[in-house]
């Protein structure tokens, strides 16, 4: 917005007056000012930035540095997207790889840890059966609190009013209100840490299990950018060594892909991570035998 005092205008609470001083510029001049300076007035050009979804995620195994990542044109034209070591702390051996070969070793590694459709559908089905559970064991333990509420409060106006009649002198009067009283507080307070506490074991269990179809869907998808961020919520210090990814996950990761790497059809499930796209396999459901228990394949 152009200064308008320069024409001798003063603006006050959003309006503008009539200045007492002469205007430092005529009206045509101050407008021929402003025509040249819009058109000389040109939108920056924003620089163009490359699509590299792995950069950040990972550091170089040998040396320590970051990973960066560059693209380079084929003889056909298309675009290939590489990361590699930046080398910043020293003298480092590491090689570059392909940005499709590194998407495959973390679909791997994703693969690991994911549970087929089967199993999932039937631990969220167990979860709802004992969200009903709760639900109900809630609302009785939530209504005998209030019960027991409504029983003190009740002592407590016979108290009041047995005092007022005279019928309690104050010395015994005054200490039996207060019990009552902490006895109150105390049972509202439990009411209240219920309210926020009562069902956080189920909410966490069931984030997991959906986390877990997730795991499997992002296996066999090109989404890189929701593969890191996934990546970097499960797992922990990934690093990139000899053109190849490793990731320690994070608890209850980490059991889960160990679980599966000991199941009976590990073999076959570590080449299907690799070749194949359909994730469908359903080792849990197998281990230990062809008709496993429910309950026993929930606490696993």
């Amino acid at each position: 917005m152009p200064n308008q005092a320069y024409l001798g205008l003063v603006k006050h609470k959003g309006e503008y007056h009539e200045g007492r001083f002469e205007p430092i510029l005529s009206a045509t001049l101050f407008e021929a000012v402003q025509e040249i300076l819009r058109r000389k007035a040109k939108p920056r050009k924003s620089k163009q930035r490359h699509d590299f979804p792995f950069t950040g995620l990972m550091t170089c195994g040998e040396c320590g540095s970051a990973i960066t990542a560059q693209f380079s044109r084929g003889k056909c034209g298309g675009i290939y997207r590489y990361y590699r070591c930046t080398k910043k702390k020293g003298v480092c051996s590491q090689k570059y790889i392909q940005e499709k070969d590194l998407a495959a070793q973390i679909k791997a590694r994703l693969q690991s840890v994911a549970l087929c459709d089967e199993w999932t559908d039937k631990m969220l089905k167990q979860v709802d059966e004992w969200e009903k559970e709760q639900n109900h064991s809630s609302q009785k333990f939530v209504q005998n609190l209030k019960n027991k509420i409504s029983e003190t409060q009740e002592k407590l106006d016979k108290l009041v009013s047995a005092y007022i009649d005279g019928d309690i002198p104050k010395e015994n009067y005054l200490p039996k209100k207060e019990e009552l009283l902490k006895q109150k507080v105390s049972l509202a307070n439990d009411l209240e840490d219920f309210g926020q506490t009562g069902k956080n074991w189920l909410q966490p269990l069931r984030a997991w299990i959906l986390d877990t179809k997730k795991a499997k869907n992002l296996a066999s998808s090109e989404n890189y950018g929701e593969m890191k961020r996934f990546v970097q919520k499960v797992g922990t210090n990934p690093k990139f060594l000899d053109k190849s990814i490793s990731i320690s996950f994070c608890p209850p990761w980490d059991f889960m892909a160990l679980r599966l790497a000991q199941s009976p059809n590990a073999e076959r499930r570590s080449r299907e991570a690799i070749l194949s796209q359909n994730g469908e396999s359903c080792d849990w459901w197998t281990y230990g035998g062809s008709n496993p228990d429910p309950g026993h394949a929930m606490a696993v």
